[in-house]
């Protein structure tokens, strides 16, 4: 085992015990008597829980900030060693390459596109007037 991965251990163990120390501690509001809270129904007493908790739970925030600190310094200088970047070569071409267009070609990119014969027979004076039935007139 590395010290790496005795770091994550320590810090996944703090933070489950840093969970179940907050859940355990008891209220300062009434409201945790709503949920099921009781007072005095604890094993250290009505109050003598609460400095044996705090105390534990800011040991365990300790352990955790100090780990995680750690963990980071660690990761940060392993890949500051990993971050030499390969100088990237362009390499420049003389000539720009052209696409040669054949003199039909250019004639037919230069002509406005147009229906075919057979679409303009197809549209019958019929459609055309139901069309303008449909639309509102703006003299009304």
């Amino acid at each position: 085992m590395n010290v790496t991965t005795i770091l994550i251990i320590v810090s996944v163990f703090a933070a489950i015990t840093i969970i179940a120390l907050v859940l355990m501690q008891n209220s300062k509001s009434d409201m945790g008597s709503a949920f099921g809270g009781g007072g005095s129904q604890s094993m250290f007493g009505s109050r003598g829980s609460a400095n044996f908790l705090t105390k534990s739970t800011s040991a365990m925030v300790t352990v955790l900030f100090l780990s995680c600190l750690t963990l980071a310094y660690i990761y940060a200088k392993r890949n500051a060693d990993a971050d030499v970047i390969a100088p990237i070569v362009i390499e420049q071409v003389g000539e720009v390459p052209s696409i040669e267009v054949e003199a039909d070609d250019a004639a037919a990119t230069d002509a406005v596109p147009t229906l075919p014969e057979a679409v303009d027979s197809a549209v019958s004076e019929d459609v055309v007037e139901s069309a303008a039935e449909q639309t509102p007139d703006a003299t009304e």
